[in-house]
């Protein structure tokens, strides 16, 4: 099986818990994203609201291995105003400016309030370079509850997927391997 790594940024708590749940499916290493300067009360509120609107990147501590020593990383990111929390945005931009680096490829968890997750989905792409595949969208509810354990289960199902596939199989729409 490949290396995974899931790396994740959390503001109230909510997207550490579904980090939580999903490495308890898996295993996997978990690493995390913090701020350098908390966003508590109103005045952190509105710094989230303004990084939103303007796509601003976040100064972050990112407390972790080298994203060069997996083969993919899953992101978890809170959705705020329908994008990607700023932190999460100043760590992508950070680890994939250098194009010559060797790069893991993405998968994206996105946890919500309501809706956002496509957007956060094109801004790491746009950012990365690549599209995050497979990508799921968890509402903040699902999380609480424990309810979005069936569609971690999912993630980790098309992960495995994607992980096979890239193992020796070619795919049906090329000629047959020559013996």
């Amino acid at each position: 099986m490949d290396r995974n790594l899931i790396v994740f940024y959390s503001r109230t708590g909510t997207t550490r818990q579904a980090a939580q749940q999903l490495q308890q499916l898996t295993q996997w290493p978990i690493a995390e994203v913090r701020e350098l300067r908390a966003r508590v009360g109103f005045s952190g509120d509105l710094r989230c609201v303004i990084d939103s609107l303007l796509a601003r990147p976040a100064p972050f501590v990112y407390e972790g291995p080298a994203l060069g020593d997996y083969d993919r990383v899953v992101l978890l990111t809170p959705i705020w105003l329908g994008h990607m929390a700023s932190p999460l945005r100043g760590f992508l931009a950070d680890q994939f400016h250098d194009v010559r680096k060797a790069r893991p490829a993405l998968s994206l968890v996105c946890v919500m309030g309501g809706r956002g997750a496509f957007r956060a989905a094109a801004e790491v792409a746009t950012i990365a370079d690549h599209c995050p595949a497979p990508t799921l969208a968890l509402r903040e509810d699902e999380v609480l509850s424990g309810a979005s354990f069936k569609s971690l289960q999912s993630l980790v199902a098309s992960v495995q997927a994607l992980e096979s596939t890239s193992k020796g199989f070619r795919p049906h729409w090329l000629s047959p391997e020559a013996a």
